[in-house]
């Protein structure tokens, strides 16, 4: 018998990866700095916005205020939209400005 690999988990090229129809909470801690290298404060109002893609759309959007460690949390209901296969991650800041934080970060549904 082969044992399964922990799901969630971020592989060793990177990747997020998870089995099909597995249900889990994902926390992301992002760290933000200026151009001078300080810590940049989230304020209450702040939103971070976490996009999983295919090629051709949105399959599901998290959206968080005020943190800059959001938590997605993958229900059985949102798990069901991720069948087998390769997805993209995005995840946006928005605060005064946009800040693209991850792009194209490659998921894989096992």
């Amino acid at each position: 018998m082969k044992a399964a690999k922990q799901s969630p988990r971020i592989e060793s090229d990177g990747s997020l990866r998870w089995y099909e129809g597995d249900t889990f909470s994902l926390t992301f801690n992002f760290t933000l700095k200026d151009v001078s290298g300080d810590v940049i404060s989230i304020k209450p109002t702040d939103v971070v916005k976490i996009q999983f893609r295919n090629d051709k759309s949105v399959i599901h959007e998290f959206s968080q205020t005020g943190t800059a460690s959001p938590t997605v949390e993958f229900t059985g209901e949102i798990s069901n939209k991720f069948k087998a296969g390769t997805y993209r991650l995005i995840a946006r800041f928005n605060s005064s400005n946009i800040t693209t934080i991850l792009k194209d970060n490659m998921v894989v549904v096992e």
